[in-house]
């Protein structure tokens, strides 16, 4: 059977739960930094609340904003993995 992301040291985050995010704050006419910023703390809420034993390292905070950036710089993502590593 095949091992999921997290059995694989990975966060279960994607890149499609990221455009999801974004496309709600284009709706909400939300600039680039209040974007940025609520993507990043609506995934680590739902890592928080899915996986609360799972550990959060310091700087994917961080990541995710600046993941979140470059996609909405242009930066594309379709048929990408986004592989976030749990151990720094």
């Amino acid at each position: 059977m095949a091992k999921s992301k997290i059995q694989k040291g990975f966060y279960p985050i994607s890149y499609t739960r990221v455009n999801q995010l974004i496309r709600n704050c284009r709706g909400w006419d939300y600039g680039n930094r209040d974007t940025c910023n609520y993507v990043a703390e609506s995934i680590l809420q739902d890592l928080d609340m899915n996986y609360p034993n799972l550990p959060i390292r310091s700087s994917l905070r961080s990541d995710l904003i600046e993941i979140t950036h470059d996609i909405n710089n242009g930066r594309l993502t379709k048929g990408k993995v986004l592989m976030l590593s749990i151990n720094n």
